[in-house]
C-alpha cells in the first residue's frame, strides 16, 4: 500500500516524466493484480479465506493508484491502457467494497479519455446505443474478456449493482466537456 501510495506520488509530481516508467515496470503488475478468470479476481475471493482484509486492501491501494496516475499529468500519456485496465475494472462495479473506488477510478480514466470505455459502460448499463442497430444484450449476459483471453460473465445477484454504477459513470461521461484529439 505504501509503495503504491509512492508511485501515485512520482505521477503526480513528476510532470508527466514517470508515465513511461509507470507503463513498462509499474502497470505490468498492477494487471496482474487486477487480472480476473473464470473464478473471478484473485483479490476478491470470499472472505473465508483469513487473508481477505489484506487483499482486500490491497486492491483498494491498487485502485486509488491508477485513479491518481490518470488524474495525474501522466494520465495523457497512458490513455493507451485505458481500455484493458477499464475492462479489468469493469467486475469490481459490482463489489460491495471496492464499486465506489472502481467508480472513482473510472471516472479518472473517462476524463482522460471517454470513448474509450463508452460501449462497454453502454453494455454493462443496458442502455440501448443511440441510433445504432446492433443487438444490445442486457448487462447480466454480457461477457467480458480477460487480457488472458477467457471470457468473464456477470452474477445475476450482482447485475443490478454493475447496471446502476455502469449508468453513473455513462451520467459522469455527458458531464464531462469536449476532449481534445
Amino acid at each position: 500500500s505504501k509503495r503504491l501510495e509512492i508511485i501515485s506520488q512520482l505521477c503526480i509530481l513528476s510532470d508527466g516524466f514517470f508515465s513511461e516508467r509507470f507503463e513498462n515496470d509499474v502497470y505490468p503488475i498492477l494487471a496482474r493484480l487486477l487480472e480476473s478468470d473464470e473464478r473471478g479476481n484473485i483479490l476478491l475471493e470470499d472472505g473465508r479465506h483469513s487473508h481477505y482484509a489484506k487483499r482486500h486492501s490491497l486492491l483498494l491501494s491498487v485502485l486509488v493508484c491508477l485513479k491518481h496516475t490518470f488524474e495525474s499529468s501522466c494520465g495523457r500519456d497512458l490513455a493507451g491502457l485505458i481500455p484493458s485496465c477499464g475492462s479489468m475494472i469493469f467486475p469490481m462495479l459490482s463489489d460491495d467494497h471496492v464499486g465506489d473506488a472502481a467508480v472513482e477510478t473510472i471516472k479518472a480514466m473517462l476524463k482522460v479519455d471517454s470513448d474509450a470505455l463508452w460501449r462497454g459502460l453502454h453494455k454493462l448499463s443496458g442502455r440501448s446505443f443511440p441510433r445504432n442497430p446492433l443487438r444490445v444484450v442486457p448487462p447480466c449476459s454480457t461477457e467480458l474478456v480477460s487480457p488472458g483471453g477467457s471470457k468473464l460473465g456477470f452474477d445475476k445477484d450482482v447485475c443490478e449493482t454493475t447496471k446502476q454504477n455502469a449508468e453513473r459513470l455513462l451520467d459522469f461521461i455527458d458531464t464531462l466537456s469536449e476532449q481534445h484529439l
